[in-house]
């Protein structure tokens, strides 16, 4: 082991902590105040509703479903998920969710993301909101897996 002088120390400590700030500063500036996150990772199907155990505090999403594009007239529609989140608590919440697409070897395919925009849910009531997956989607047929984020504040 080598001995640093005095200076050298310093300064390797001085970049240490100047390191942990930006990181503490980062993940803090990262998420609302106030805000809780959960995922999971599933089983991917499309064109069928998923049940869901996803939850945080009291919110749940309950169903997803991946709407994967028909060839109608040679016009193919976007892919898409619809996710139904339920309100189990007592107050008003926002909600905002990502779900990433898998391959079989866990490669990231795509992703999306969504949230309440204008207002709120309301406790025991539930929103549907639409993931739309645009300009990342040559392999999605892919798909084996995907992960879904949960936001709440």
């Amino acid at each position: 082991m080598t001995n640093l002088s005095r200076p050298r120390r310093k300064a390797r400590l001085a970049r240490g902590l100047a390191t942990g700030l930006a990181l503490f500063a980062a993940l803090t500036l990262a998420a609302p105040a106030g805000a809780e996150v959960n995922s999971a990772r599933y089983k991917f199907e499309g064109n069928k509703w998923l049940s869901l155990d996803l939850s945080v505090a009291e919110v749940r999403t309950d169903v997803i479903r991946f709407d994967w594009p028909a060839a109608v007239l040679g016009i193919k529609s976007g892919y898409k998920a619809v996710v139904k989140v339920v309100n189990g608590s007592t107050k008003q919440v926002s909600a905002g969710l990502a779900v990433a697409l898998y391959d079989g070897d866990g490669k990231l395919l795509g992703a999306g993301t969504t949230g309440t925009k204008i207002g709120t849910i309301d406790p025991g009531d539930s929103a549907e909101f639409t993931v739309s997956f645009d300009h990342v989607i040559e392999r999605l047929t892919q798909t084996s897996q995907f992960q879904i984020a949960l936001q709440i504040h």
